[in-house]
């Protein structure tokens, strides 16, 4: 399968190329970057000789399927031009910067007939569906509490200033890296209703973020908290608190399930193995396998486009109702007497 990349930023160096340069599959033919030296850089890096250019129509004729790696901003008219071009589409999260203009993309698939996958990478942990499917068995008992969250203090290799241009992407914390734990969360549980958030963002983008709102698990209403920050670290995991124990899915290690119980002995953890092997690119590598596959076979992939609006969705009405976060160290001070 003949592949280009339309963006040759950091994601690209450093998660896909990796993966699809090892998978005899696929051939990258072309690099595509409004900043010719990203694209020499990647090709230099992985030790390809593509064609390399500048602008997305170069790429008609030289490749079967792209991975687009831009900015979020750029996603809907960049993947909307090749799936036109007729070339299937592998789009890096968030899939656009607001619901409709995902609902566009997703609407341009069905029309020109191409694969359109979202890269939610993290929809591809083992542990997913051993937790959705030991909470629908009672394991943990009537659930009472669904609590998310991921931080770290930001130090991604960033190629450019797409973190915090409004020109580039939609928002922070919470539209970039915590899309890939709401997304999770939609997935497996359900719809979030009475949604409150707040954030630390004053004009620009937020770094902390909480969103608080109700999904309902056996029938109940469950209140979920999510909490993540660019600044310090977090625990990084989803857990299910029930009556008779917690399950915890740690982002960490995406093979291990843990359950946590407080026994007559004790409290009690026993870790579940969900799949024997998995790296830090395992995922990468199953979101690329899904992705040829579903060029192949001509069928919907793992993450669509359709799946994929439920967290922009979320995302949108928790913007909507935004209240400062409690940040008392900012607090006017009083002159001294």
């Amino acid at each position: 399968m003949r592949l280009g990349i339309v963006g040759c930023g950091a994601i690209t160096r450093e998660a896909h190329l990796p993966v699809i340069t090892a998978d005899s599959r696929v051939e990258v033919t072309a690099l595509c970057d409004r900043d010719r030296g990203n694209a020499t850089l990647a090709a230099r890096e992985s030790g390809l000789e593509p064609a390399i250019t500048t602008e997305v129509a170069d790429l008609a004729g030289k490749v079967d399927a792209a991975v687009v790696a831009v900015p979020p901003r750029f996603h809907a008219p960049i993947a909307i031009q090749l799936m036109e071009m007729g070339i299937d589409v592998l789009c890096e999260k968030p899939l656009a910067i607001t619901a409709a203009d995902g609902r566009t993309m997703a609407d341009a698939a069905r029309r020109t007939q191409r694969v359109l996958a979202v890269a939610l990478m993290m929809r591809f942990f083992p542990h997913n569906r051993w937790l959705a499917d030991l909470v629908e068995e009672g394991e943990v008992g009537e659930v009472q509490q669904v609590l998310v969250e991921d931080g770290a203090p930001l130090d991604w290799p960033m190629a450019s200033d797409g973190y915090f241009n409004r020109k580039s992407t939609g928002g922070g914390v919470l539209f970039d890296s915590g899309v890939h734990l709401l997304d999770r969360v939609l997935w497996l549980f359900g719809d979030l209703t009475e949604i409150a958030y707040e954030d630390d963002s004053f004009g620009g983008f937020e770094s902390n973020a909480k969103l608080t709102g109700v999904l309902r698990i056996g029938g109940r209403p469950v209140p979920a908290r999510l909490e993540f920050s660019w600044s310090h670290r977090l625990r990084r995991s989803i857990r299910v608190v029930g009556e008779r124990g917690t399950l915890e899915a740690s982002t960490s290690d995406p093979r291990i399930l843990t359950l946590h119980r407080t026994t007559r002995r004790g409290p009690m953890e026993m870790q579940i193995v969900c799949a024997p092997k998995w790296d830090a690119r395992s995922h990468y590598r199953a979101q690329l396998d899904d992705f040829i596959g579903a060029i192949r076979e001509r069928r919907a992939p793992f993450v669509t486009a359709e799946s994929a609006l439920n967290a922009l969705a979320v995302i949108e009405a928790a913007y909507a109702r935004r209240t400062p976060m409690a940040q008392p160290w900012l607090a006017r001070m009083e002159p001294p007497a």
